[in-house]
């Protein structure tokens, strides 16, 4: 066979054997030349930034070798997921054989090893964004002991990072770790002296789709007679919650009681499930006598096609990916995008993540003042252990690779699915107080930044830029030992502070930051280059400059 048609033949392979929302984003991508390579190193750090847990030489050197749009399409259609619960249920029977416990710890330092080493970046970091959004968190007392069940919500999120609003919105309703944590779990119809709980049915609306009160494309508030519009009130809640009556562990049976704890989706006890008409958002009935599965899947198609969700949506992945303060036509955009993909699809998360990355107002060379974000506090830390090499601790007897981020909600005020409420760690409309609040500009970050975080962020942020390095007497073996041989060829002032230029700041160091670098390493005399290095990363990691991102 000749080698243009060998190859046609491997193509079309391909083609047939690709899930069809990868497809979906081959066949928009075509064969058209490639417009969007960065410039220069720090356009496409920038970039990565935003599409990542943090840039490093490798995935820089890739964006600019296929550009931006090649890279994300790289990353959804071809870049195998990292599963979380698999890994964890090995961890959790070989501590269970042993006599020991699993905890959220082993779990919590998981997700950071994937969030740094893993290749699939684009999705992890999309599922770090949707758990923003349909929170379940292990600080509930339900969820205390769910360690495999949560690692599977994770990866729940993930395998949907790149699919259909409607079926992430049906998987977690489905999810038996979050029928706990909202309680429609062995949510029971009402009998005499008993109502269904409306917890899930508060939540799905104003969280997970539509909000409080009715909104333009561009996510401004309707208006009547100059006062918001409600997106709904009381009763609709009271009807959603009788569509989330009945629901059991899968193996339950014909008993809502029974069955055993899995992670598999929840199934639907006919016997406890409401059957009654129920009156819905925008006054949509759904008739009497229907089943389980056709009341969620009415009611929640209800919340999918609402014209709230698309910039709901857009609006609350925009803030977690690029800028906290989008324009209303950057917000319009994303929307439309939500509403059509380009095939007259809804809802296409793929479409969607890829225009917010890809949007003019993201990716303007000279973006406004008002554009970027306060760096989540974890995410400084997955940016500083991209952007250089570690050596990591040798797995222990029972599998796991410890990364010495217990106990982070103290030090970072984030937990990986460890949010304080179903709220989040912070309010998307949160604005400072002085400057920023009188500009009327959001920063939701800034709501767990405070003089304790701030000093509690830089303390762990030492042990793994300062603190624990490769050669250090006597290093511990619970976290990442920071290598730091590349700087030992390095002599200058210079040399070191354009290398860390170079890895952290992606050469756009400005003249105060390196004005205060010179500085230190003129204080330090005859200090030794490992020295140096390690303080030179340590003040690098704690500046504003570094957990800000433009």
């Amino acid at each position: 066979m000749p080698p243009f048609s060998r190859c046609g033949a491997l193509l079309l392979v391909a083609i047939l054997i690709t899930p069809a929302a990868y497809a979906r984003v081959f066949f928009k991508t075509g064969f058209e030349p490639v417009t969007d390579i960065p410039a220069t190193d720090g356009e496409a750090a920038r970039f990565l930034t935003q599409a990542t847990f943090g840039p490093n030489e490798a995935d820089i050197a890739r964006v600019r070798q296929i550009g931006m749009s090649a890279w994300i399409d790289e990353q959804m259609s071809t870049v195998a997921m990292t599963a979380a619960r698999p890994h964890m249920q090995a961890v959790a029977a070989a501590m269970t054989a042993d006599g020991e416990s699993i905890g959220h710890d082993q779990r919590v330092s998981r997700w950071l090893h994937t969030a740094v080493t893993a290749p699939d970046q684009l999705r992890q970091r999309t599922a770090w964004a949707l758990s923003q959004i349909f929170v379940v968190s292990d600080a509930s007392n339900v969820l205390v002991n769910e360690v495999v069940n949560m690692s599977e919500y994770w990866d729940l999120l993930a395998r949907n990072s790149f699919g259909f609003y409607s079926t992430l919105l049906s998987q977690v309703t489905y999810s038996p770790t979050m029928g706990k944590y909202l309680s429609h779990f062995r949510n029971r119809k009402a009998a005499a002296g008993r109502q269904p709980d409306e917890n899930y049915a508060r939540e799905v609306m104003q969280l997970f789709s539509i909000g409080l009160v009715e909104r333009n494309l561009d996510y401004s508030p309707l208006l009547q007679n100059g006062q918001p519009i409600p997106t709904y009130d009381q009763n609709v809640i009271s009807n959603y919650a009788k569509l989330f009556t009945g629901f059991a562990y899968n193996n339950a049976g014909s008993n809502l009681f029974g069955g055993t704890n899995t992670y598999l989706p929840m199934s639907c006890v006919a016997t406890e499930h409401d059957t009654t008409a129920k009156v819905l958002v925008g006054g949509a009935t759904l008739p009497a006598g229907q089943t389980c599965e056709a009341d969620l899947r009415d009611g929640l198609g209800l919340l999918v096609a609402h014209p709230n969700t698309a910039p709901f949506m857009a609006r609350h992945l925009i803030q977690r990916f690029t800028t906290s303060n989008p324009s209303p036509q950057y917000i319009t955009r994303v929307a439309q995008k939500f509403i059509d993909n380009g095939d007259n699809e809804r809802g296409d998360l793929a479409a969607v993540i890829k225009q917010i990355l890809l949007d003019p107002e993201a990716r303007a060379v000279n973006p406004p003042a008002t554009f970027g974000k306060v760096r989540e506090p974890l995410l400084r830390l997955t940016a500083v252990l991209r952007a250089w090499n570690f050596q990591l601790p040798a797995a222990t007897q029972y599998g796991e690779i410890k990364m010495g981020l217990n106990a982070v909600t103290t030090s970072y005020a984030q937990r990986p699915m460890g949010a304080p409420t179903v709220f989040n760690f912070y309010e998307p409309d949160y604005q400072p107080p002085g400057p920023m609040a009188a500009a009327g500009l959001y920063a939701p970050e800034m709501q767990i930044i405070n003089e304790g975080t701030s000093f509690s962020i830089s303390n762990n942020l030492a042990y793994y830029t300062f603190r624990d390095y490769v050669g250090m007497p006597n290093p511990p073996a619970d976290r990442p030992l920071i290598n730091l041989a590349e700087f030992n060829t390095l002599t200058t002032p210079e040399q070191l502070i354009g290398l860390v230029d170079r890895r952290m700041f992606y050469g756009q160091m400005t003249a105060t930051m390196r004005s205060t670098l010179t500085t230190l390493l003129n204080s330090m005399g005859n200090a030794t280059t490992t020295e140096k290095a390690r303080s030179l990363l340590l003040i690098s990691a704690m500046s504003p400059e570094f957990a800000t991102q433009r």
